[in-house]
């Protein structure tokens, strides 16, 4: 009996295979992909530069060495060599770096909270050797433009600002408002239109100023 009870199942099921082939309709089911995506902390996820911010010569790019989901990866450091003292005002032009001046940020934090960079002297002084002030000198930033990554999805780019005066005060430079300025971006500024004036009636020396460069966690 049990042989026979076997045989007639399967044959039933054939049947019935049979009859869905023929004249049942298209059915759909569905299925799932997924990924967890986390905020990277990881310290030796070093980003690559857009741009060499320094002198674009293969050896130095003026890494800040911060770490985190959010930071400043580079910040170019500016040179406007050597001059002679002159009799009247005077506005010099960065010879270094030589393609691009580069503030770059990168923002693995994937939450889309923006960010703001903002930049002033280092004290109330601006460019100084030793004792000596540079008295009068006004360093002028260009409007910059924003870049990012060849392999970077996210096109709501940052805001870069207009040209500044940079002072004792902090001001903004880029900043990212919710959803934007996700993954690496850096603020390319044109060497040529960075300038230094300098007032007549200077004492000679090697002056120095201080860039403060802040990141804050905020949407613009």
């Amino acid at each position: 009996m049990k042989r026979i009870f076997l045989t007639t199942a399967l044959f039933s099921v054939m049947l019935l295979g049979g009859t869905i082939i023929s004249h049942a309709a298209d059915t759909n089911a569905n299925s799932t992909a997924k990924i967890l995506l986390e905020a990277s902390e990881t310290e030796n996820d070093p980003s690559v530069p857009i741009v060499n911010p320094d002198d674009n010569d293969g050896q130095t790019n003026d890494p800040t060495g911060n770490t985190g989901s959010l930071r400043i990866d580079y910040i170019s450091n500016i040179d406007f060599g050597k001059q002679t003292i002159a009799a009247t005002n005077k506005t010099y032009t960065a010879v270094k770096p030589n393609n691009k001046v580069l503030a770059q940020v990168t923002d693995l934090r994937g939450s889309g909270a923006g960010w703001i960079l903002q930049v002033n002297y280092d004290g109330t002084n601006g460019f100084v050797d030793d004792t000596k002030i540079l008295k009068g000198a006004v360093l002028s930033l260009p409007a910059g433009e924003a870049a990012t990554t060849t392999d970077n999805v996210s096109s709501d780019q940052p805001a870069t600002t207009n040209a500044l005066e940079v002072n004792n005060s902090a001001q903004t430079i880029m900043s990212a408002t919710a959803n934007t300025g996700l993954g690496v971006w850096g603020d390319k500024m044109d060497p040529a239109a960075v300038k230094l004036a300098v007032p007549a009636g200077n004492l000679a020396g090697n002056y120095t100023a201080t860039l403060v460069w802040t990141l804050s966690d905020a949407p613009a």
